[in-house]
């Protein structure tokens, strides 16, 4: 019986050491696991020097909010789609989405068929957007600006979309 508990003892102590430092830590301590925040500049100059024209970015996000997640795509039949995410302290995302190419073909991918009808439309940081609602049923705004396409949606409340969509140069 001692010769038992000493193994399970060792065992025990082993996997608790391994709980403790190793990548396993996020099952005792899931706070810690906040990754680095995504930089989006390549991305946005990307935009640029394909589209022929700047990105509308952000400017003076609140510091909670997190960029996790830039991509763009590039395609000879819809133009560059840039997709910037950020996810927001209360566990709500909100997504940023231009195009220089079809405004449907936008709207469709990132909204779905039910965003393609305009429910209104509301000032905005000085500029007139499109209240639309998504395919999940999540308010966007859309607008265009020069010859850019622009999506703001997710989780988010309306205040924080409001913000983002206000913070665009």
């Amino acid at each position: 019986m001692g010769d038992m508990g000493r193994s399970l003892g060792l065992v025990l102590a082993v996997v608790l050491l391994l709980l403790l430092v190793g990548p396993a830590r996020t099952l005792l301590f899931p706070g810690d696991n906040r990754q680095p925040a995504v930089d989006y500049r390549d991305q946005v100059t990307g935009f640029g020097q394909v589209a022929h024209t700047p990105a509308l970015v952000p400017a003076r996000l609140p510091s909670q909010w997190r960029a996790n997640g830039a991509d763009l795509t590039l395609s000879k039949q819809h133009g560059a789609h840039l997709h910037i995410g950020w996810g927001l302290p209360d566990d709500r995302y909100a997504g940023l989405d231009e195009t220089d190419g079809d405004p449907a073909t936008l709207l469709q991918q990132v909204l779905g068929h039910r965003g393609l009808a305009v429910t209104g439309t509301r000032e905005v940081g000085g500029a007139q957007w499109q209240v639309r609602r998504s395919q999940r049923g999540e308010t966007a705004l859309t607008r265009t600006a020069g010859a850019v396409t622009v999506v703001v949606t997710g989780s988010a409340s309306e205040a924080q979309l409001d913000l983002l969509a206000a913070s665009l140069h």
